[in-house]
């Protein structure tokens, strides 16, 4: 089988892997992401939990916007050397923003209701790249990106 085929179907599903483990792992807690983790460093040094929260969604929309950068920049540079179009381009990114959608729409949702959404979300992805004809260096993950999910990195293929 060609590795670039391969790529295609195996992608998604370590993908979605990594995510829902990331959504187990980190799931719902007390009303917002990571607010297991920011009690715990509250409490172990003497912190106000408020505070910690602060500064863990200070760090999540500075890493976000970064990532952001990059990824806009790795678009433009794929345009500009001519490995996709920019009509791709611009699909990459509406899909990007849908994706982060979907992940936003999972909060509050059963395991069994995110596996079961993840499985549907990755089968539509994977007819999407096919459709628009996507190379596989540039599938949009959104957060469905390993570690780093929750805080908008991407999954980038080389």
């Amino acid at each position: 089988m060609n590795r670039k085929y391969l790529l295609y179907a195996i992608v998604p599903v370590l993908a979605l892997i990594s995510f829902g483990t990331a959504v187990y792992a980190f799931g719902p807690q007390e009303g917002s992401r990571g607010a297991g983790l920011v009690a715990k460093i509250a409490q172990r040094f003497n912190l106000n939990q408020a505070d910690v929260q602060t500064v863990f969604d200070e760090q999540r929309t500075e890493m976000q916007a970064q990532t952001q950068t990059r990824i806009a920049d790795r678009i433009s540079k794929a345009v500009t050397d001519g490995k996709i179009t920019q009509a791709q381009a611009d699909l990459i990114i509406a899909k990007e923003a849908e994706i982060k959608a979907f992940r936003d729409g999972l909060q509050g949702k059963t395991k069994d209701e995110i596996f079961s959404a993840m499985k549907t979300e990755t089968d539509s992805l994977k007819q999407w790249v096919k459709d628009n004809n996507i190379p596989a260096g540039f599938l949009p993950f959104g957060g469905f990106g390993g570690i780093h999910m929750g805080r908008g990195a991407r999954l980038w293929l080389k």
